[in-house]
This record gives C-alpha cells, structure tokens and sequence, in this order.
C-alpha cells in the first residue's frame, strides 16, 4: 500500500471518530433534565410534561402522588434526602404501563395496592428502592421484562402480602431479579409463575411467611447465590411443571407452618409435581422437614450439595426420580 493511501486511511478513521465523537456529545447534551418541584409542582405534572428519555429529578420530601409512566422516562432523587412517595388511595404507588427504557431509582414508596406495578413493558429498571407497606405486592411484574435490581423490599401488610411477584412473561424477554433484600412478607419473598425464563441472582431472602423463593407454574428460572433464611413453609420451592437451575445457594432455618401438609412445609429446598432441576453445589442448613424433597413425579439431577441437621431426611424422594448430575449448565 502507498504512503498516499495509508494517510488517506488514517484521514477518514480519524474523520469517522470525530463524528462519533461529536453525535454522542450532541445526544448527551439533548437528554432533558426535570427538576421536581422547581420546574414543576408535582411529579405527575412533570411525568405529563416531559419528552422522551427525559430524567425527572425529586427533591426531597413527601410526595402523596401515584404515578404512571407510560413512556421513556427516569426517576431519581435530585440529592441525598429521601424521596417519599405514599399514596392515601389503594392503588399502585407507580404504574409503568406500554412502555420501556424506563429507569425508577432511589426512592422510598410505601403503600399502595402495589409498591411498583409493571404491565406490558420490556426494558424497565428497578433500582435501589426502598418499598414497604403493599397491600398486596411491593413489585409486581405482568406481561414484561424488568430488571429488578439491588431494592429492598419488605413488610407488605397481610394476609396476602408478597415481596417481589413476576407472573404471565412467557413471550417476554428474561426479567432478571438480582441483588435484592426481600423480607418479612405474610406470604412468600419472591414468587413467579408462568415466566419464560427469569434470573434470580444474589438475594437475600428472609423472614417470609410462606416460601422464600417460589418458582411455579411452568416457570423457566436460574436461581444462584441466594440467601434464603428462617422461612416458613419452604426455603426454595419448585412446582406445577416447572424447570430450574437451583445452584450455590444457602438455605437455612426454613421452619415449618401449618398453612400446608407436612410432607410439603419446613423443606428446605421442595421440587414438586412434574418438576424438573439441577440442584448443585447448595448448603441447606436446619430444617424442620427434609433438606430436599423431590415430590410427585419430579426429577432432579444431584451434585455437590451439602446438607446438614434436617430434622427428617436430608434427601427424600417418594415416586420421583433422584439421578446424579454434573452441576450447573449456566451461571457457573
């Protein structure tokens, strides 16, 4: 190659990079910022006022309003004093409805029928909130996507309260449930059903009246790295033709309750009613039933698990299928 053609190569890279450059400057320059309540009085007003992908940034202060947010949008407090947003209606605290790139993080919602209510949106982050207090569940995801991301999420009021709830996403993308505290609900911490694939990453679990993580009916989940403790009914439950990768886990003091029949409370993990997993490399400590309990026609693949002072069985397994496994397919 001549001289002459190497620096007209080297002339047009360094063009195309000066006009990358120069549109990702003029994007980030275009994101519109909305401060609440110096642009606008009220959250919802600046919701109803701004443009696509704008970030509305809240004061802090007590905000009696609930939303809906039904394009590109992102919440964030504007400093560090809480942002609090408490409803006197039932009903959700935040909608997020048709819609996507939504961003909702930092703040404290208590109340409501639903902390954060997702319905028909895909590509919608949950970040570092603060929801207490649901009538029914803190976050609830229907017909989505969400990334669920470092909350904490805990007291919603009985006795129907749950935590975190992802249920009818078959022909959605994978919703991924990571990093979140989750505890003291009258029934379970994170429940799903009817997912086609779900992530449930690095909880911390506890402290739930009836399971800690719940994957059903005909749900598709990986769930690693948990912490799931002192639940009632089960610590990991599994059932109604669902399949899982249950890997690396600590599933401890899982307590037993009444609310169900013996054979399927104080299990520390529970696979159950045509069910199929991969149980791999989990610690199941103290429970007041079986380690594992493989039920109704179910099949599990074994490897590695370390199970100690199960006050039954560490292993029990009635018609179903028990078989040595190879560990996990994914996540390892």
């Amino acid at each position: 190659m001549s001289r002459r053609a190497q620096h007209s190569i080297l002339a047009i890279r360094a063009l195309a990079l000066t006009l990358v450059l120069g549109l990702s400057a003029t994007s980030a320059a275009l994101v519109v910022v909305i401060q609440v309540p110096g642009d606008y009085a009220s959250i919802a007003e600046a919701l109803a006022a701004a443009p696509d992908h704008a970030i509305i940034e809240i004061a802090a202060g007590t905000y009696p309003e609930a939303l809906v947010i039904n394009r590109p949008v992102g919440l964030r407090p504007a400093g560090s004093g809480e942002v609090l947003l408490s409803p006197a209606a039932d009903e959700p605290v935040i909608t997020v409805r048709d819609a996507s790139a939504v961003n909702i993080e930092g703040l404290t919602i208590v109340g409501g029928e639903y902390g954060i209510f997702v319905t028909h949106s895909q590509d919608i982050t949950i970040r570092d909130n603060f929801v207490s207090g649901s009538r029914l569940v803190g976050i609830k995801v229907r017909l989505g996507a969400d990334d669920i991301l470092d909350n904490t999420v805990f007291h919603a009021q009985p006795p129907y309260g749950m935590g975190i709830h992802v249920t009818n996403t078959t022909q959605w993308p994978t919703s991924r449930v990571i990093g979140n505290l989750v505890f003291g609900h009258t029934r379970s911490g994170i429940y799903t059903n009817m997912t086609g694939m779900i992530e449930v990453f690095d909880n911390v679990v506890t402290d739930n009246g009836h399971h800690g993580i719940a994957i059903t009916e005909m749900s598709h989940a990986d769930v690693f790295g948990n912490i799931v403790v002192d639940n009632a009914l089960t610590g990991i439950q599994l059932l109604d033709m669902s399949m899982a990768h249950i890997c690396d886990n600590i599933v401890s003091d899982t307590r037993g309750s009444q609310d169900a029949p013996q054979i399927r409370q104080g299990n520390g993990i529970i696979v159950d009613y045509h069910s199929e997993a991969t149980l791999a490399g989990n610690t199941i400590q103290g429970s007041a039933q079986h380690g594992i309990s493989v039920l109704f026609d179910s099949i599990v693949f074994l490897h590695e698990n370390t199970i100690e002072d199960s006050q039954a069985q560490s292993v029990f397994v009635d018609e179903s299928e028990a078989l040595e496994g190879s560990g996990c397919a994914t996540g390892e």
